[in-house]
């Protein structure tokens, strides 16, 4: 409450929160608490990503936030291990504990500090070996949140229950800080009503679903996906315009010719289009779309939301002179053009696999297939849209059967990355309880039905028809649009499936 008050922070909303878990079979049971916020890491990810700079890291340690910068990407929430961002919903920007700073730098302490009644909460500076916060570091056993992050946090527990600081230690319910229920999110729901000596999704190894057997939550608070069905589709509609480019350099490869209206300028135009669209679904996504241009003028050089602003700013440069030459009737621009493309639209299809890995607090997301899968959904997407917009043009026989192949190419490679990452050792519970969500849980049927099924399966099967001479033309096309739905449905089930492991 002191939190609340100092910071004027709405209520839904939590800088700092107590923590609630118990354990035992009534009577005997206990209660314990622990005090959850920012921890201010030393190697801070949240910092890292953060496109704006709006999170910088200060010299004393503290990690501080300029409202003032944020463009509401919500990115930091992403990366953050310990849950310890929120979207203010009167600002629209990010915001979080930032050690008072402004009563830090007058030689004051913590709103939370000076309020708690039993010195329970201890703040000071580390580096100071006389101060008691360091004494009780380096002299007692303590405690940190999620090490194997690799983040350093500078937030350390002293006698604490380990189920508060392990949110996959406990099973999940119970009520939430300010709210009656919560929204109904896979981070809060057992998936799998398990069966008497069932491990419960999310417990340890050995840990059996039984009376008194895992700890339990009663009380916490809420944090949402911040990331839904918008970054899916930019997913798959930046997958298109990557796509579409490679799909036309190797119908060239095939002998088709560059005059063709298709590859002279229909390509670039409609990829650009879909471009278009990846870049309208990004600002739409911003809490603050009216900063959107801070990504440029404020841009932080080392967040992949940057660079992939710049990769997307020079592939539409890359495609309007495409067109250009091809309106123009410049041929040989535009197959220079259409080589220049390939090494751009594989950019294109591939940074969000490095975006999504400055996304630390989601295990899943840190897969190193990621990148391929990537391409191959471009190569999949970009050829499926190419065959069905076919219909519609007049395209050389060596056109349409290149785009068929690269439909077929791009969704075998991605049955063999979900293959793969099936029968892959995971090697953290996090990613094991994320590919439970997505394959036997919440997620399992937009996954299996959707992206599988629909998208790999379908366009195998309509594509090899057509090109074994055995369907007609339209044949592919309809695997191309299904190639595009599966894309979809696959990766909104694993965006939502990371993000549906509690952190906190």
């Amino acid at each position: 409450m002191a939190c609340k008050t100092e910071h004027q922070v709405p209520l839904g909303v939590n800088r700092t929160w107590v923590k609630y878990t118990e354990k035992g079979t009534w009577p005997d049971t206990k209660r314990f608490f622990s005090v959850m916020r920012c921890n201010h890491c030393t190697d801070a990810p949240c910092v890292a990503i953060c496109p704006t700079s709006a999170l910088n890291k200060r010299a004393d340690g503290i990690v501080d936030f300029d409202t003032d910068l944020c463009i509401g990407c919500k990115s930091c929430m992403q990366a953050c291990p310990y849950d310890a961002l929120y979207i203010d919903p009167a600002e629209r920007t990010a915001q979080k504990c930032n050690y008072c700073v402004h009563r830090v730098e007058v030689g004051l302490e913590p709103a939370c500090v000076i309020v708690c009644p039993e010195q329970a909460i201890i703040a000071g500076d580390l580096d100071d070996l006389g101060a008691r916060i360091a004494q009780v570091v380096n002299s007692e056993q303590v405690f940190v949140r999620a090490p194997e992050q690799g983040t350093s946090p500078n937030l350390f527990y002293k006698g604490v229950e380990q189920s508060n600081l392990d949110p996959l230690m406990a099973a999940a319910g119970g009520g939430f800080i300010w709210r009656d229920a919560p929204d109904p999110s896979p981070a809060w729901m057992t998936v799998d009503p398990p069966t008497n000596g069932e491990r419960r999704p999310g417990a340890p190894p050995g840990v059996a679903h039984e009376p008194g057997g895992p700890p339990r939550v009663v009380y916490n608070t809420d944090h949402p996906m911040p990331w839904g069905w918008r970054v899916s589709s930019y997913f798959l509609t930046k997958g298109i315009a990557a796509g579409l480019v490679i799909a036309a350099a190797l119908a060239l490869l095939a002998g088709a010719p560059a005059g063709n209206g298709w590859l002279r300028w229909a390509t670039p135009l409609v990829a650009g289009l879909f471009l278009l669209l990846t870049g309208v679904l990004l600002v739409w996504d911003l809490k603050r779309p009216d900063r959107f241009h801070y990504l440029i003028t404020k841009g932080n050089p080392g967040s992949w939301l940057v660079r992939g602003a710049y990769i997307l700013g020079a592939y539409a440069v890359v495609l309007g002179v495409w067109f250009v030459a091809g309106v123009l009737d410049s041929i040989g621009l535009v197959e220079v053009m259409t080589w220049v493309g390939v090494p751009a639209a594989i950019a294109t299809a591939g940074y969000t696999a490095f975006l999504f890995g400055q996304a630390e607090a989601r295990d899943l997301w840190q897969s190193p297939m990621l990148l391929w899968h990537m391409v191959a959904g471009a190569l999949a997407a970009g050829g499926g849209t190419a065959l069905f917009l076919t219909l519609f043009f007049e395209v050389p026989g060596e056109a349409t059967t290149a785009f068929t192949w690269t439909m077929v190419g791009g969704a075998a490679a991605l049955g063999l990355l979900a293959l793969a990452e099936l029968v892959s050792r995971h090697p953290t519970r996090n990613i094991e309880e994320a590919m439970h969500h997505m394959t036997r849980g919440r997620f399992a049927t937009e996954w299996w039905v959707g992206g599988q099924l629909i998208g790999i399966v379908a366009p195998l099967l309509f594509g090899g028809l057509v090109l074994g001479g055995l369907g007609p033309d339209w044949l592919a096309a309809l695997g191309g649009l299904a190639a595009a739905a599966g894309i979809w449905f696959s990766d909104d089930a694993f965006v939502k499936a990371g993000q549906s492991v509690p952190l906190s």
